[in-house]
């Protein structure tokens, strides 16, 4: 049988990288400008941005899609592996029904870390109609596609508040500046002009280097882990349709096949 190559080279996770990059573009306005990194930080401006972003996050989510934040950035560092072990877990399924042994089936199943694959697979060895296995397995996918979606909104949601507060920070500013000209005290009106600019640089920075890049990276790994799945639906069906390993093999591999080629083009 036919076993898919293993990459050699292990691929740097991006997000480390874009993390790196964007750290030392913070650090290059910060400290290659001549204005000093003293004038790029100010609480009060911080504050109206990512606490007025943050507070109508609240108003827009409930509670239950705003307790996924944390798991939502911890997955963005995380890079889906490839389908390896799955098939072979397929392939050996497959051989142990093959050869009608139902308890080494079990037990094959029941080591599965996998949810959607160890739900499958059981459900194959109860005997369940293909047509059952495909409207549960189906209806699990779905629902994580929601899932995920909604915690990909909710970033691009705060991407879009992000810019609105610094505008109006940037208000808030100018209002401070225009009450002191009359008095002519030329270091508030300082002050104001510089909450009046900063607070649109805190909301374009965190829209488009923190919350943007979080959504768009939530839901390429919604589309990836929606393949893998889908491939692994067409595997359990295999199983249920009683094939034998080496057709179980030879098809997820071809599928895997067309997903790179979907994939890198």
């Amino acid at each position: 049988m036919s076993r898919p190559s293993k990459p050699s080279i292990q691929i740097i996770n991006s997000t480390i990288i874009g993390v790196v990059i964007t750290a030392a573009l913070v650090a290059f306005i910060l400290f290659g400008s001549n204005a000093g990194a003293g004038s790029y930080w100010d609480p009060g401006s911080l504050a109206i941005v990512l606490g007025g972003t943050v507070a109508a996050a609240f108003l827009s989510f409930r509670s239950s899609q705003l307790a996924s934040i944390g798991r939502s950035l911890f997955a963005i560092f995380h890079e889906e592996p490839p389908l390896g072990r799955e098939v072979d877990v397929l392939e050996q399924v497959a051989l142990a029904l093959q050869k009608h042994q139902l308890p080494q089936a079990e037990k094959i199943a029941n080591g599965v870390n996998n949810p959607f694959l160890r739900l499958g697979l059981q459900l194959v060895i109860d005997r369940v109609s293909i047509e059952d296995v495909h409207h549960l397995l189906s209806w699990r996918i779905q629902k994580m596609v929601e899932r995920e979606t909604a915690e990909a909104k909710l970033f691009r949601t705060m991407a879009e508040f992000a810019p609105a507060f610094g505008m109006l920070g940037t208000l808030v500013g100018l209002v401070a500046m225009l009450s002191q000209l009359g008095g002519g005290d030329l270091n508030a009106i300082g002050e104001g002009m510089a909450l009046a600019l900063i607070t649109t640089v805190y909301g374009v920075v965190l829209a488009n280097l923190i919350f943007r890049p979080i959504a768009i990276k939530l839901e390429q790994r919604t589309a990836q882990r929606v393949a893998k799945l889908n491939m692994l639906l067409e595997g359990i069906s295999l199983l249920a349709l009683g094939r034998g390993p080496t057709m179980v093999r030879e098809a997820m591999n071809s599928f895997m096949r067309d997903y790179r080629d979907e994939i890198h083009g």
